[in-house]
């Protein structure tokens, strides 16, 4: 009987131990960096909408943001603590990018660089390094008929690719005859003679009536300042959002994204009937990210950069853990599966 008794003080001791173990405040889970998407998504809320014709506009705002310790590239470029220049003779798919700056400079994917041997769009977000040396910058032609230099470095074209564009390079199977084909697609839909001989992306953008129509429609969004992202929906469709880690970066690129998403937004005129303001729809778009693959990719720069695929979504989301706050995200791009603009049959 005393055995019994002992064994039974015994396990009684251990459940009372168990108890207070579970009442006891227990520390938050360390977030790895394939989770730091869905956490920044989960503390982010999605402000009151901003329309103009058939273009909404949501601000995000997200709880623990980040502060801000890199440049932009245009930035950079401006400072002339970054240079972009030709590989060798001339490749491609590939410049040389050297960051001679004491501070990491951010490269947004989307983001067009003009010069060299045929203008590029910078294929996917990079972090680089201070005092890098010169590596190779993977990029896509976005001029399709120059092969001859105009001038030695690179420099940065004012508006970035349209957000349907953005969208190919966010696909799993990206490709320079899919950038290609999309540049041409755009052009014949909203200023077919605007791309000339050399059928460069950026002229699209020049041509007069693309610019004042694309002019109209950035004017009309107002964003809070302290917002760090936002949502976009085009002929009452969710398309796209952007998510940065700290409201510096996005104030600096946003009119930039903003004249992205208007370019196409203009190219599905008569669709203002279809918009609507719808909070919920939002924040449903934004949770696909649960469901979605966070596949991890090589990147030349610091942090580590993640495709994401699937549940519905295109994206990536390079994530810098040395960065406190916002889970280490610095920028996230997500799109829907879709493209922004269907092509005609």
């Amino acid at each position: 009987m005393k055995s019994l008794w002992m064994l039974w003080s015994a396990l009684a001791a251990v459940a009372v131990l168990a108890q207070e173990r579970d009442i006891m405040p227990r520390p938050p889970r360390p977030v790895a960096s394939g989770n730091a998407l869905a956490a920044l998504v989960r503390d982010t809320r999605v402000g009151e909408a901003q329309r103009y014709k058939n273009l909404m506009v949501y601000p995000l705002f997200t709880a623990g943001r980040a502060r801000q310790r890199y440049w932009t590239m245009d930035e950079a470029l401006a400072r002339g603590s970054l240079r972009i220049t030709e590989k060798g003779e001339g490749n491609v798919p590939q410049l040389l990018v050297e960051n001679r700056g004491d501070e990491p400079v951010f490269l947004l994917a989307g983001e067009i660089v003009k010069g060299g041997k045929q203008n590029r769009v910078v294929s996917q977000d990079i972090l680089l390094a201070p005092h890098t040396g010169p590596i190779s910058l993977s990029v896509f032609c976005v001029e399709q008929h120059r092969w001859a230099k105009s001038t030695a470095s690179f420099g940065a074209e004012k508006q970035m690719a349209h957000s349907n564009l953005r969208q190919q390079l966010n696909a799993p199977m990206a490709s320079q005859s899919g950038v290609w084909g999309e540049v041409a697609r755009k052009a014949d839909a909203v200023a077919p003679k605007a791309a000339g001989g050399t059928a460069y992306l950026g002229q699209v953008f020049d041509d007069k009536d693309v610019k004042r129509d694309v002019e109209e429609y950035a004017a009309r969004i107002r964003l809070p300042q302290e917002a760090n992202g936002m949502a976009v929906v085009i002929g009452g469709r969710v398309v796209g959002a952007e998510l940065f880690g700290d409201a510096e970066t996005f104030g600096r690129l946003r009119d930039k994204l903003l004249r992205s998403y208007a370019t196409d937004a203009i190219e599905y005129r008569g669709a203002d009937d279809k918009v609507w303001a719808d909070t919920e729809r939002v924040e449903r778009f934004l949770r696909r990210v649960e469901n979605a693959r966070l596949v991890l990719k090589e990147t030349v720069g610091i942090g580590q950069f993640f495709s994401v695929e699937g549940g519905g979504l295109y994206g990536s989301t390079l994530v810098w853990q040395e960065q406190r706050g916002a889970h280490g995200v610095v920028h996230a791009s997500l799109f829907d599966e879709q493209p922004v603009i269907q092509p005609a049959k």
